[in-house]
Parts: C-alpha cells; sequence; structure tokens
C-alpha cells in the first residue's frame, strides 16, 4: 500500500493533543505549576483522571497520525 503524506489539519491536530497530553503528563509526575484543577470522576482520585485524561490524548495524537497516514484525504 502506497503511503500518503497526511494533511496540514491532521498534522495540527495530532499535535495539539500530544501537546496537552504531554503537559497533563509532566504536569502530574513532576508537580511544576499545579495548574491542573480537582477532577475526581467515580471512585478515581484527581490525579488518576488527569492521568487518563493525558494518556488518552497522547493515544487519539497517534492514532490520528496512523489514519492520516493510511487514509487517503483524511
Amino acid at each position: 500500500m502506497a503511503w500518503t503524506p497526511p494533511s496540514k489539519i491532521t498534522v495540527i491536530l495530532s499535535f495539539l493533543c500530544v501537546a496537552a497530553g504531554l503537559f497533563i503528563l509532566v504536569e502530574l509526575f513532576f508537580t511544576l505549576t499545579g495548574i491542573l484543577p480537582v477532577l475526581a470522576l467515580g471512585t478515581l482520585s484527581s490525579t488518576e483522571t488527569w492521568g487518563i485524561i493525558g494518556m488518552a490524548l497522547v493515544f487519539l495524537a497517534w492514532f490520528l497520525m496512523f489514519l492520516g497516514v493510511r487514509l487517503k484525504g483524511f
């Protein structure tokens, strides 16, 4: 299957997702600014909730780039 370069919007959205996800994860691990508000969902603590959100954003960035390369016009 031929390789197709992703569109500009796919690259921009992927970059924004990975930047936001990495910011959240670095903030959780190193507690640099304390800017994240308390967000506890169900029985999860705030740190666990933000960790899931950060990992989901990093995965979404990878998935968007994967789709952008595999599908034409995306």
